[in-house]
């Protein structure tokens, strides 16, 4: 596919959680996980073991991968949120003394962290979507914090600072019940919700405008510009659409960074399916090459493929 370069240089663009070059290159480049279900089959003591053993080979791998990163130009690695499965599941008591290879896990955590500054990679995460800081139901907003706590605890093991150049990006995922409150009741929910969490997600967490519902950028930025630094995803926009241009959100969007730089989403949707991802990009997407300034987690597919065949047309 031939693409139309258009001002794309130095362009900070970033990888979503996987290599797919480090997999063709090495099927066992790939992060392991384990269901409860296995878990519970091992029995407690070998199930610790080998969860352990599989933690220690994902926190492996993400420097490998940050290594990967800054050898083809990627500017900026989001880590999976999946690299310690299980231990926060409530029901399994897992504590992270219970993993035979815990020190060894802290230490690979600490060589990530260590290899992204030695090559000027900037980390940031983006929690799973059962995240609901605002539920109407209070056990999961009990389950979210834990979670939360858990994916800050990440990012500080990696020895990234405490505050917005180390993002935690959530989606509200709940629009606003008007039956039962207004905007701003919704609001002081989400931030007494907020309160309730460890000062490391507090420092470090950021929304993103929804693909559906009542946050769209515009909702968004009028509620919580004040409050929180906002995530601009182009794909959510198209789907959930503000009556504001693209570049003049994105501008409104920026604001909300302060002096830290914006991380923002790119991606295209596919013909059928407008909000899923498409494996690759069909062109050099104007709105990244106009918006040098931020950096741009490239949400297709293809994953590290796509950036490069964006990076090598330039």
């Amino acid at each position: 596919m031939t693409l139309t370069n258009t001002q794309n240089d130095h362009m900070k663009l970033g990888l979503v959680c996987i290599s797919e070059m480090l997999k063709k290159q090495d099927k066992s480049l790939a992060f392991k996980t384990m269901t409860r279900k296995r878990f519970l089959e091992l029995g407690r003591s070998n199930a610790l073991k080998e969860l352990s053993s599989r933690i220690l080979h994902n926190c492996k791998l993400t420097k490998q991968i940050v290594l990967h990163c800054a050898s083809v130009g990627i500017a900026h690695y989001r880590i999976s949120s999946c690299l310690l499965p299980l231990v926060t599941d409530s029901t399994l008591r897992i504590c992270y003394d219970d993993l035979p290879d815990m020190r060894r896990i802290e230490a690979a955590l600490a060589e990530v962290g260590v290899a992204a500054k030695d090559r000027g990679i900037s980390i940031s995460s983006h929690p799973d979507q059962f995240n609901v800081l605002t539920s109407y139901n209070q056990d999961v907003i009990n389950r979210s914090i834990i979670e939360l706590n858990h994916q800050a605890y990440v990012l500080d093991l990696i020895g990234l600072p405490q505050n917005y150049s180390a993002p935690m990006c959530l989606h509200l995922n709940l629009s606003p019940d008007f039956k039962r409150e207004t905007i701003s009741s919704y609001v002081d929910r989400f931030v007494t919700s907020l309160a309730s969490c460890s000062q490391s997600v507090r420092n470090r967490l950021v929304l993103e405008n929804e693909d559906k519902g009542f946050w769209n950028c515009k909702n968004l930025y009028e509620c919580f510009r004040m409050l929180i630094p906002l995530v601009y995803d182009n794909l959510h926009c198209s789907t959930n659409p503000s009556d504001l241009d693209q570049q003049t959100l994105i501008n409104l969007f920026k604001l909300t960074w302060g002096t830290y730089t914006p991380v923002m989403h790119w991606s295209e949707g596919m013909p059928d399916k407008p909000r899923s991802h498409a494996e690759f990009a069909s062109h050099i997407p104007e709105v990244v090459s106009m918006n040098k300034d931020c950096v741009w987690e490239f949400e297709l597919k293809g994953k590290d493929c796509a950036i490069l065949q964006i990076l090598e047309s330039q």
